[in-house]
């Protein structure tokens, strides 16, 4: 509870200049040269929060467990090879498939199916270090705290299955802070509300899932929620179904995270029983 009360103030707090500045968050994101440093750096913090709040806890709270018992699995890389392809190039079928799905109801083909995000393509040199940074911000910025904290001590009292759903509707609610400072609401469409919320929570029970599979292996996590993010940069999506794909994408995620409730326990999300790491 500690850690999840943190990582919101600790967002409030990235997002304060917003607040004080009276800044508009769509004119920031339409030209955020003139912005000023500390609404830049503020935002930049919020990618961060999740892990910020757990090396905060894990030093500061008794019985947190210590800063070093946190990063232990980021040590565990000694795992079949097989995990590491699933958290590599699983993202790939998915996205490509929320394309053909698209295509087949009458939408329109991306001129490229797959793309390398390169500074030659579209949105030029920012394209490419904004894809950097995602890797970055999101692999290391979140993972520490939704799966290294959140998950692995919330499904040692309630199961996995549940400790996911929990740490997916947080992750999800996190995601979606722009709609609470000025001017954020207008870069959403209605439809990213449903969607955001089936697509992380199902991207939940897929990484509690792999984290557990893999014995604990916190490494494997960040490899997967980088990879994403480099996997949705190489799957091209034609401008046409920029609100459609989503939604037929987190469906299609929702039916993965089906799958792995159905083939395995949902007390550990693994084929064995006793599997959780503690």
């Amino acid at each position: 509870m500690a850690w999840a009360v943190l990582v919101f103030a600790l967002l409030f707090l990235g997002l304060l200049p917003l607040y004080v500045l009276h800044l508009d968050l769509a004119k920031l994101a339409a030209n955020s040269s003139g912005a000023p440093p500390i609404a830049i750096v503020g935002i930049l913090f919020t990618a961060y929060t999740p892990t910020v709040a757990a090396l905060l806890v894990a030093w500061r709270w008794p019985g947190a467990g210590g800063v070093r018992r946190l990063l232990k699995p980021l040590g565990r890389w000694r795992i079949h090879p097989g995990w590491y392809l699933v958290a590599l190039l699983g993202p790939i079928p998915l996205l490509l498939l929320g394309d053909l799905v698209y295509v087949l109801l009458g939408g329109n083909a991306p001129r490229h199916w797959l793309a390398l995000p390169t500074g030659t393509a579209e949105g030029g040199m920012s394209a490419l270090l904004f894809t950097i940074g995602a890797v970055i911000a999101g692999a290391v910025g979140e993972e520490l705290g939704w799966r290294g904290f959140g998950q692995r001590r919330l499904q040692t009292g309630i199961g996995a299955l549940a400790a996911a759903i929990v740490i997916g509707l947080l992750w999800s609610t996190w995601h979606l802070w722009p709609v609470a400072v000025p001017g954020g609401l207008s870069l959403f469409d209605w439809t990213d509300f449903p969607q955001t919320y089936l697509r992380l929570t199902s991207t939940a029970i897929l990484y509690a899932w792999l984290y557990n599979g893999s014995r604990g292996s916190l490494l494997l996590v960040l490899v997967a929620h980088g990879a994403y993010n480099i996997d949705n940069s190489i799957v091209q999506t034609p401008d046409s179904g920029l609100h459609a794909i989503p939604i037929i994408v987190a469906v299609l995620h929702g039916l993965a995270a089906l799958g792995v409730v159905l083939g395995t326990n949902p007390r550990t999300l693994t084929r064995g029983v006793n599997q959780l790491e503690a």
